[in-house]
Parts: C-alpha cells; sequence; structure tokens
C-alpha cells in the first residue's frame, strides 16, 4: 500500500478522521496521503443558465483549494514530526463522483474518511456520503467515528454470518491488512440457535462455516460466538470486552429496491459503533 486518501468536508469530523489517518498510516509504513474535497456550487447557481459567470464558478473553486490547503497545512502542525508526504486533489461534482475520477488516475487502495451520525431517516434511506462512498466505489474505506481516538492496531475483529463466505470474503485486503499492522484477527459471529452441547463449535461451523475456517486459517484466527442478540450491539459489545481496535465489515451487494428499503447492517454499525470500521469488498477479477 503506498497511497491513502482522507477526503474532507473541513468539518471537526473531518479533522478527526485524518489525524487518524496520519497516525494509521505511521504504523503501517505509508508515505503518502492524499487530502481530497468534492466542491459544487449551490443548487440556486444553475452554471446552463446565462445569468451565472464562470468567474462565479471560478471564485468557488478558488475558496475550495484555499480551504483545502489551510487544511493540510492544519495536518502538518498537528503532526510536525511526520515523515508523510501530503498532496492534496479537488474535483468537481459529488464526492463519490469525484473519488472515481480521482481513483482513475491514481492507485487508491483505502480511503479514510469520517462520519457523523444522522435521524433514523437519513440512516435507512439516505445515508450519508461516506456509507455511500463506501457501497459505490468497492475499495475499502475506514470509517472513522467522530471522537474516535487512534490506538495502534493491535486487534481486528471480523464480523462474518459465515454465508457464501468464498464470494464475499476478501481474503487478499485481510492478508495485506494483518501483515501491514501484526495485528492479531478474530472472527465473530452471531448465531440464531446454538444447541448448548455444542456450543463451542456450533452447526454452523460445518458446511457454510467450514469455508471461513479454509479461507482463514493461514491467519490462525480465534472464533467467537454470540448467541440470539441484536446485530450492532453484538458487534459492540464484543468489540468493548475483547479490546478490539478495528471492526471489518463485508457488505453483500444488494438490488435497488433492497438498498433503498432494507437496513443494511454495516450501514447500521457506521452511525452506531465508536470504533473505526473498515468496510471491504470482495474485488473482481
Amino acid at each position: 500500500m503506498q497511497t491513502i486518501i482522507v477526503p474532507t468536508d473541513f468539518s471537526t469530523t473531518a479533522a478527526n478522521a485524518a489525524a487518524y489517518a496520519v497516525q494509521f498510516a505511521e504504523q503501517i509504513s505509508i508515505k503518502r496521503i492524499l487530502l481530497f474535497h468534492a466542491y459544487e456550487i449551490p443548487i440556486a447557481l444553475d452554471p446552463l443558465m446565462p445569468g451565472v459567470q464562470m468567474l462565479e464558478l471560478d471564485s468557488y473553486r478558488e475558496v475550495a483549494t484555499n480551504n483545502l490547503h489551510q487544511f493540510r497545512d492544519e495536518l502538518r502542525s498537528a503532526f510536525p514530526n511526520s515523515t508523510i508526504q501530503f498532496d492534496v486533489a479537488i474535483e468537481y461534482g459529488s464526492i463519490t463522483g469525484g473519488l472515481e475520477m480521482i481513483a482513475s488516475k491514481e492507485k487508491i487502495e483505502l480511503i479514510i474518511m469520517g462520519i457523523t451520525g444522522g435521524g433514523a431517516l437519513e440512516e435507512t434511506l439516505i445515508g450519508s456520503n461516506t456509507t455511500s462512498v463506501a457501497g459505490a466505489l468497492g475499495l475499502p474505506v475506514l470509517i472513522i467515528p467522530p471522537h474516535a481516538k487512534f490506538n495502534p492496531v493491535k486487534k481486528i475483529m471480523l464480523s462474518c454470518d459465515f454465508d457464501h463466505a468464498d464470494k464475499f470474503i476478501p481474503v487478499d485486503i485481510i492478508r495485506d491488512l494483518l501483515n501491514d499492522t501484526h495485528a492479531k484477527l478474530l472472527v465473530f459471529n452471531i448465531e440464531v440457535d446454538v444447541e448448548e452441547t455444542n456450543a463451542k463449535y456450533p452447526a454452523s461451523v460445518m458446511g457454510e462455516g467450514f469455508a471461513v475456517h479454509t479461507l482463514l486459517q493461514e491467519f490462525h484466527p480465534t472464533y467467537h460466538f454470540a448467541k440470539n442478540v441484536e446485530y450492532v450491539d453484538g458487534v459492540n459489545e464484543f468489540a468493548d470486552s475483547h479490546q478490539v481496535d478495528m471492526i471489518i465489515s463485508i457488505p453483500k451487494r444488494k438490488g435497488f429496491f433492497e438498498k433503498l428499503f432494507i437496513k443494511s447492517t454495516t450501514k447500521k454499525l457506521a452511525f452506531h459503533t465508536h470504533l473505526p470500521l473498515l468496510v471491504v469488498h470482495k474485488q473482481d477479477h
């Protein structure tokens, strides 16, 4: 991994995510962080209308560029001893479209960005820029909650439902992350019905669960099971009790109407965990 991209809207949440990115980059020996901002003109200004002059559009870009440079300077000041190279990039349009443009020009292997908790409607139907990016680009996105502080990553939790593991678990990405951090992997699964006499190796370990063991055996993970708990509560309780530093979630691709009307467990977790959440997809080859 060579470059981390950190999108920013210049908010406190974005600044916190950028600070986390610097410290995480230092842990895994990343030499370059690309600070990115996407800007759009206000709805009241339509560039296709005769009344809007190019000068006005240029002024918005100039302001955005100045803000981005100031954001970079403040980050440098916060970490004066860092040897990381801080570059900047700016694109007109949506953040997702802008990141797609950047990704077409540069080899981006990880996006780190903050998230601000929303209301029920935002979480269910609309989401946030962060969850949209995590779902749309197919690149690993490390989501940093607004008050999360960096701790060296020593324990990584993989939240896994064992269903069609070979289709969804991105083994290469997990391998690279574990090699870079030297962290221990904990695999967590919520069981619906676990027989008391078979709690250590529940029935689901057979069949689909066997695929998980086969895929991950090179990492020597530990396996942990919870019984009949709500997903977000179960993940957070386990993460806290085992002093986890990062959670991995693997969203499964859904059709349009499922995306619109079904609550995504990954999206829900993104809004309701206090730990960094790495959202990853298995890459199509």
